[in-house]
């Protein structure tokens, strides 16, 4: 079928169809952003010579966001199609150092995460125009999961298919972490496993998955209680805003964490007890 080149907006994320001739879509320079690159027909040349990557049907690419992403078709090459996804950098479970690693390396998305986010994003261009704006955030959600998961392996090819997961599942809670409707039961639904089995691979690291989540939840209060930024919000409305809905129970975690409570720690002004 016939593909035409601009953005398609998924919420948080945009997925951009270039073809010959037209220029790929900007990041959005307002916020850090990952792009993935993948190469469909071609070959291609990414970038500026002479430092252009060349990319082969089929390959998947991390490309710097503050360089262009510059298109051409090598000599003698069958045009191209070159789909890129741009996505928040904090929706991927890895450091900035594992993420350099990766940047402009060519990687085959013949197996695995990388096979799987390929077909995906093929999928959505072919059906872009079927989506509607209610559904258009939900397939984003999809490709945040599906880019990290491919990240995650690519980064550590080593690692078990269990950690990737675990990643994978704290990336989508960090991502949510303001909603105080997440649950466990959200959160295995959203990664097609079990309450049981997502509470297993926590055990693992030693952790659960209220665990964790409440730990994060409470140290951005702790953060924003610290934050001259945020006085003229009150404790209550602060702990709303990371997903706490009820109060005692709020209390009583942060002053377990931290040791004394949130309005005694706003007033004092300290930092969190270091071990």
């Amino acid at each position: 079928m016939g593909y035409a080149d601009g953005d398609i907006e998924l919420g948080s994320v945009r997925m951009t169809v270039t073809l010959p001739g037209a220029a790929p879509s900007a990041g959005d320079n307002a916020r850090p952003e990952c792009v993935l690159g993948l190469a469909c027909d071609g070959p291609l040349a990414l970038g500026r010579a002479p430092d252009a990557v060349l990319l082969h049907p089929g390959d998947l690419v991390v490309w710097p966001p503050s360089e262009a992403l510059h298109a051409a078709v090598p000599a003698g090459a069958e045009p191209f199609r070159l789909l890129t996804l741009h996505l928040p950098r904090q929706a991927l479970a890895v450091s900035d150092r594992q993420l350099r690693d990766l940047v402009r390396q060519p990687m085959p998305a013949d197996r695995g995460p990388a096979a799987v986010l390929a077909r995906f994003m093929e999928e959505v261009t072919a059906q872009a125009e079927m989506f509607q704006c209610r559904s258009a955030g939900r397939v984003g959600d999809a490709a945040l999961d599906l880019a990290a998961a491919f990240v995650t392996s690519a980064a550590s090819p080593v690692r078990s298919r269990q950690a990737e997961l675990v990643d994978a599942v704290k990336a989508y809670i960090l991502r949510h972490i303001d909603d105080p409707s997440l649950s466990p039961a959200r959160i295995a639904r959203a990664h097609h496993i079990s309450v049981r089995y997502l509470q297993r691979l926590f055990q693992q690291d030693k952790q659960t998955v209220s665990g964790f989540l409440r730990t994060e939840r409470l140290e951005r209060c702790r953060a924003d209680l610290a934050d001259p930024a945020y006085a003229d919000l009150s404790v209550g409305e602060i702990r709303a805003r990371w997903g706490f809905q009820d109060a005692a129970v709020f209390c009583r975690a942060f002053k377990r964490a931290y040791g004394v409570s949130p309005a005694r720690y706003r007033r004092a002004g300290r930092r969190p007890p270091t071990s």
